[in-house]
């Protein structure tokens, strides 16, 4: 029988040696509770983030200065606890559906 589950053996800096397994999803960065927190205009910036828009194209699709666009995204990044501009897109990218679907705490009063 044939194993299904595809694996490599690994070697890191130290010598050390390890398996990973290549069928599985790589963890998603960032913290999906901070969805919640964010702003309807963060949510926007992070979708278009999310469908690989620069900034500048991300201010003019919202009206909004490129600065004021680094300024959400430096927001958006702090509450959903990733560190860089690709970490923020893949984390969009994955979570779609809900930063489209949830109703912000705010709007919701």
């Amino acid at each position: 029988m044939i194993n299904s589950k595809l694996t490599v053996g690994i070697a890191g800096p130290t010598g050390a040696t390890g398996t990973l397994c290549l069928d599985e999803r790589p963890p998603v960065p960032g913290d999906p509770l901070g969805i919640h927190d964010l702003t309807p205009r963060e949510r926007q910036v992070l979708l278009l983030l999310g469908q690989a828009a620069t900034n500048r194209e991300i201010s003019h699709s919202l009206g909004i200065a490129e600065r004021t666009v680094k300024s959400h995204l430096t927001s958006v990044m702090g509450k959903l606890d990733v560190t860089t501009r690709t970490e923020a897109a893949i984390f969009s990218y994955v979570h779609h559906a809900a930063l489209v679907h949830e109703e912000p705490d705010a709007a919701a009063s």
